[in-house]
């Protein structure tokens, strides 16, 4: 699976990721060319939230819709 991904501390603000992910697919799925994904991951940095989805475009204006201090500071291409 193909796309852009990044990764939430899912602490407190995991049910709001979550929330917001779900909501994004439900207004945007109809123009999805790709893949999307929630995954929880947990390593020894602790439990991380990954959200994968199908293009730069997608992945910018999901994180537009969450609070600035939500956002995380990185993404990245996953092939």
């Amino acid at each position: 699976m193909s796309g852009f991904e990044t990764r939430f501390a899912a602490g407190d603000d995991a049910e709001r990721i979550r929330t917001a992910f779900y909501g994004f697919l439900g207004a945007h799925g109809a123009e999805a060319d790709g893949d999307a994904c929630l995954r929880t991951e947990i390593d020894t940095a602790g439990q991380q939230l990954l959200v994968r989805l199908w293009s730069a475009e997608a992945m910018d204006a999901f994180l537009r819709g969450l609070p600035a201090a939500a956002r995380p500071s990185r993404r990245r291409r996953h092939e």
